[in-house]
């Protein structure tokens, strides 16, 4: 799975699906890793050949860790999925993928203070 990665509007294109409509993502609002919930694509790109693939359920669950393991870049966490299914909703109302990467590279840790030093 370390080869899928999620849209990237500075590399990828939107996919046309039936009916003439085009699409940068499809999100899935999920339980996440941590207990919480999650908001993971379903549509990947793969990295080499830039062909998307579309994964449903365990195979877009899985593919979604991998890609956090691999890279240390997170997709948006929540407290409920009630919760992730509203920011999916509004996501996509405000331009989903078009308006940039749905992962979010790691907070940075704070640098120690060494007042003194």
């Amino acid at each position: 799975m370390a080869d899928l990665i999620p849209f990237d509007p500075k590399v990828h294109k939107p996919i046309d699906l039936p009916g003439g409509k085009k699409a940068t993502e499809y999100l899935a609002s999920e339980r996440s890793p941590d207990g919480g919930a999650w908001n993971i694509p379903t549509i990947w790109f793969d990295k080499k050949t830039g062909e998307p693939k579309f994964l449903r359920g365990d195979k877009a669950w899985n593919a979604a860790k991998s890609y956090e393991d691999d890279t240390g870049r997170k997709f948006p966490r929540f407290d409920d999925l009630d919760a992730a299914v509203t920011a999916a909703q509004s996501r996509s109302k405000a331009g989903g993928a078009s308006k940039g990467s749905l992962s979010m590279t790691p907070k940075r840790k704070k640098l120690l203070n060494l007042k003194g030093a």
